[in-house]
């Protein structure tokens, strides 16, 4: 990467590193309509670097668009809104390219649905629900991510559309630890023995320095000598562990002198975490079993995305997914013999008292057997890419380090269909109840019921609830009429749901305005999730965010 890029973006570069900024700059982003929530969240989006946008919109810019839209102009009153906002959005970073097409979103959809093939991520705006359906359809035949934002008065929501999501940076920060003492390695036994076989010849300064993984590993080999081989396991034996550490103080120091012995301190503090075996998370063991699933079935094209032939020409987004299958396989065989039923190495060393000597050596141990189980992971990686007919060079090294670095942190996420969440029969229902919020001046659920109502109600009237100006009262039994419909059809499912007369009203009230700061909260979130997406990197939400501008809350449920 040039100069000029990472001092640029440096402070995301830090959050995703060079790969992950890659990633941003070949995506092709397609924007439906540039309201004022579309350009919020595209402008998070132009602001670190999106390779490229371009905003499709039949909408003439108006005054009410002025009112809530930063990236218009009291000049473009009347000119081509998608033009209009393409233009100031291209101006906050010159390395992103955008353009624009001046078309009714809806026609298109319904028409030429083929537009979607010349991008692979889609933000939606402002749609109507029959609308939305066909689009959700069309990215879905086409492996296509969409992202949905909607903002209506005082609501917001964000929902998270692709088919599947596979991740192997999620950023937690519950690393496990992972310095193998119960199934040392023979590198580590051998540091241990040369460098510190003699414990009780050491000096006492040496004695101070000597790093607590020694210290537990010499205790660990005392209690498998006095148990016939046995590992302390249970919370007893592990008290013993520590038990044996402070009586190898006390022997070294003297009594009282274990205070001044860090290192000791230290191992005490590591039996719980170091003493337990390494194990596999449940999201890592699914996500291999998937990945051999696959693999078993798809021989020897692996693997085609879903509703793609085996021949077609993936873009980099789809090959980091068939990368990440095949990984996902090869480690699979790692645990299954080198690894011996356990993930390959993480190879970090915490900080720890010792001389620099010792730590230096102990850190380069533990770094070159990360780096030998990479490399077994590897070589199971290119035996599984040349049995699908791919060159051995298909997946890269340094993707085969960064997922065994996070091994432990693999996930596979599946999305429901915004068919199966609009369809009343398979509507969760359990799901949508417990959104309830008893305390709240408008529950989550009710919000989401109204905004589902007011569509119904546009798809009846065609126009939104409220707007116009000397019908607001008169639209409120209408609009209660279709949140009866909608709740009849919940109940059926399971929830009990009640909807006040006075959010009724307020649905009505707010007449389908985009306020713009609902607009920037909405597009903010969107920004999040779509930089998840793209870069392959944090936990995106799955699937529908629910903003409540009423008392500034907001929460995420699986629709």
């Amino acid at each position: 990467m040039e100069a000029q890029k990472k001092q640029r973006y440096d402070r995301q570069l830090r959050m995703w590193g060079e790969h992950g900024q890659e990633a941003l700059e070949r995506c092709k982003l397609c924007l439906l309509n540039g309201s004022a929530t579309g350009t919020e969240a595209l402008k998070n989006l132009v602001l670190p670097g999106i390779g490229s946008f371009t905003v499709i919109d039949g909408a003439l810019v108006t005054a009410r668009d002025l009112g809530n839209n930063f990236f218009l102009e009291e000049a473009d009153l009347g000119r081509p809104r998608a033009e209009c906002v393409t233009r100031l959005l291209k101006e906050l970073n010159e390395h992103v390219r955008g353009s624009y097409v001046h078309e009714d979103v809806g026609s298109l959809i319904r028409t030429n649905p083929a537009f979607l093939d010349d991008f692979s991520l889609v933000i939606a705006t402002q749609l109507t629900e029959p609308s939305l359906r066909l689009l959700a359809s069309a990215c879905r035949e086409r492996s296509l991510p969409l992202v949905v934002l909607r903002s209506y008065g005082l609501v917001g929501t964000v929902r998270v559309a692709p088919i599947e999501h596979v991740l192997v940076e999620a950023h937690s920060d519950n690393t496990p630890s992972d310095l193998r003492v119960v199934d040392p390695f023979p590198e580590l036994l051998a540091f241990a023995r040369d460098r510190f076989g003699h414990v009780d010849t050491l000096s006492s300064s040496e004695r101070k320095h000597v790093p607590y993984v020694v210290l537990l590993l010499h205790a660990v080999a005392e209690y498998k000598a006095a148990h016939g081989g046995a590992l302390p396991s249970s919370y007893k034996e592990k008290q013993a562990i520590k038990a044996a550490l402070g009586a190898l103080a006390e022997r070294w120091f003297g009594e009282g002198g274990a205070a001044d012995a860090l290192n000791v301190e230290e191992a005490k503090a590591a039996v719980n975490t170091a003493l337990s075996a390494p194990s596999i998370p449940p999201s890592a063991r699914a996500v291999m079993a998937e990945a051999e699933a696959r693999l078993s079935a798809q021989k020897p094209t692996l693997p085609p995305e879903p509703g793609q032939s085996p021949t077609f020409v993936p873009d980099p987004s789809t090959i980091r997914a068939r990368n990440f299958w095949i990984l996902a396989a090869a480690l699979a065989r790692f645990v299954r013999a080198e690894g011996k039923g356990t993930l390959p190495l993480l190879g970090v060393l915490p900080d720890m008292t010792a001389d620099t000597s010792s730590y230096v050596e102990l850190a380069n141990i533990y770094r070159a057997k990360a780096a030998a189980d990479a490399a077994r992971v590897h070589a199971h990686a290119v035996a599984i890419a040349h049995d699908a007919g791919l060159p051995d060079d298909a997946v890269p090294v340094e993707q085969t380090v960064r997922l065994c670095k996070n091994a432990h942190s693999l996930q596979w996420l599946r999305f429901r269909s915004l068919d199966e969440e609009l369809t009343p029969a398979s509507a969760r229902a359990a799901q949508l109840g417990a959104l309830l919020d008893e305390g709240g001046d408008a529950p989550a659920a009710a919000l989401y019921v109204l905004l589902r109502a007011a569509d119904a109600f546009h798809a009846r009237y065609n126009r939104w609830p409220g707007t116009m100006d000397d019908d607001i009262e008169s639209d409120v039994p209408l609009l209660k009429q279709c949140v009866g419909q909608l709740l009849s059809e919940y109940r059926q499912g399971g929830a009990t749901l009640t909807i006040r007369d006075d959010l009724v009203f307020e649905m009505c009230r707010y007449g389908a305005a985009e306020l713009h700061t609902v607009a920037a909260i909405v597009g903010g979130v969107a920004s999040q999730e779509v930089l998840k997406l793209v870069t392959g990197q944090y936990v995106p939400l799955n699937n529908t965010y629910i903003y409540n501008g009423l008392n500034g809350t907001g929460v995420v449920a699986e629709l």
